[in-house]
């Protein structure tokens, strides 16, 4: 039984060192090539590029260019020579003001231990050991770019003409764009100075930052948005995360995403469930959502339609109005005028502003506290089971309470606040 377990052990090794020897059989070669052709300024170039990093440069002549540098360790000679010809005969091919450049040259790809075995396009199959492939392109700047690229890395230096791009597993980085740019990318990570035009994004699981940028279009999951500055936003997010310092409006769809900024917006309108926002400011917002958290600043205009289970911030704020609200929290630095129907809430509201308009509150099971400071108002409730806690300077003009009904008239100056309910906690100092 020994002898037999020896024997067994001595034929893998045997094995596993002729595998080793095999490999150990290799060939080096390299080669380098170019393709050119003159072209209308106004060309359109279609390219497709899988796993060859490759760099477009940008320039005023009217000539697409592009040189290729192939190294190469095969099993064999014949191996390599037969990935170098696959390679060298990628599509380059210009028909009228449209240039198709094709540098893929292979079906499949499974890599085992650091080594492939490579399904070229013609159908051999090769042994490689380890292959690098460089592309630098020349092109027109006036040109239009419909890039598709897998597996490798792209610059692009500034280009005029419109832009279409499809990126898997890629790294990009570009100098700018000055039109419009329809962006699709999955697991990649982008690096983009401008957009200087508007720009549509589709991103899955994808990191983009950009210095400035136009009107953008986002439809995203699993993705970090980062940029300094860009016009007029919509989003459509799912558990992403949106650090866009400046931008002018917003509107945005989400779930499970974080946005912060110090964006001074015009209109903000959001649609949101289990989401984290921080802004700076906004003349107008409009909200509906759940179990979410927002920091919006100064708001000149807040309407909410419907909020459940959301925490929401305000600081100085001109008009409120809330539809329906259940179960969420308001702290509010001080307001002007308030509206709410409201079911189990928590209102706090630190001051009134000086051109203090009225508040309605009707609600259950709610609290309301309010910090009046110096502003007069004065005070009309009726409420079952509730409880007012009012200065005693504000005299009641009106004041019963009886089998838990109670009715409030106080005050002679200024305003109303209206309360209104079922079992609530109201408290104005």
């Amino acid at each position: 039984m020994k002898k037999q377990l020896h024997f067994k052990l001595i034929t893998v090794a045997i094995l596993l060192m002729s595998s080793h020897f095999v490999w150990a059989q290799s060939y080096e070669a390299s080669k380098k090539l170019n393709k050119s052709a003159g072209v209308p300024a106004d060309i359109s170039i279609n390219l497709s590029n899988h796993a060859a990093d490759i760099k477009i440069n940008t320039t005023n002549d009217k000539t697409v260019s592009i040189s290729t540098e192939i190294k190469v360790n095969a099993h064999s000679r014949e191996d390599a020579e037969k990935l170098i010809a696959a390679i060298e005969a990628f599509e380059f091919e210009l028909k009228g003001n449209r240039i198709n450049v094709d540098t893929r040259f292979y079906k499949s790809m499974n890599s085992i231990n650091g080594r492939s075995t490579i399904t070229l396009l013609n159908g051999d199959k090769v042994k490689i050991k380890d292959f690098e492939i460089r592309h630098e392109m020349n092109i027109p700047k006036s040109a239009s770019l419909n890039l598709e690229n897998k597996y490798s890395s792209v610059s692009i230096g500034e280009i005029e003409g419109e832009n279409k791009l499809n990126l898997y597993n890629s790294e990009l980085r570009a100098e700018g764009f000055q039109s419009t740019v329809e962006l699709e990318a999955k697991y990649s990570k982008l690096h983009v100075e401008k957009f200087n035009d508007e720009a549509t994004f589709n991103l899955y699981d994808t990191d983009i930052e950009f210095k400035t940028a136009g009107n953008i279009t986002i439809e995203s999951k699993y993705s970090k948005i980062e940029g300094i500055k860009a016009g007029n936003l919509k989003i459509n997010s799912y558990d992403d995360k949106v650090l866009i310092d400046g931008f002018n409006n917003l509107k945005m769809e989400a779930k499970y995403t974080d946005l912060v900024s110090a964006a001074e917006i015009d209109k903000l309108s959001l649609d949101l469930y289990d989401c984290n926002l921080k802004i700076q400011s906004a003349k107008s917002a409009e909200f509906t959502g759940k179990y979410s958290d927002l920091e919006l600043g100064k708001v000149k205009t807040l309407t909410i339609p419907e909020s459940y289970d959301n925490n929401i911030y305000l600081d100085k704020t001109i008009s409120i109005d809330i539809a329906q609200s259940k179960y969420s929290k308001y702290e509010i630095q001080s307001t002007t005028k308030l509206s709410i129907i409201s079911y189990d809430d928590d209102i706090d509201i630190d001051q009134l502003n000086t051109d203090f308009e009225g508040i309605s509150f009707d609600g259950k099971y709610g609290k309301l506290i309010i910090n009046a400071g110096a502003v007069p108002f004065k005070i009309d409730a009726q409420m079952k089971y509730g409880k007012v806690d009012f200065p005693q300077s504000l005299s009641p003009t009106r004041h019963i309470e009886k089998s838990g009904e109670l009715e409030l008239l106080a005050g002679d100056k200024g305003n109303t606040i209206i309360i209104r309910g079922y079992d609530n906690t109201v408290a104005i100092d």
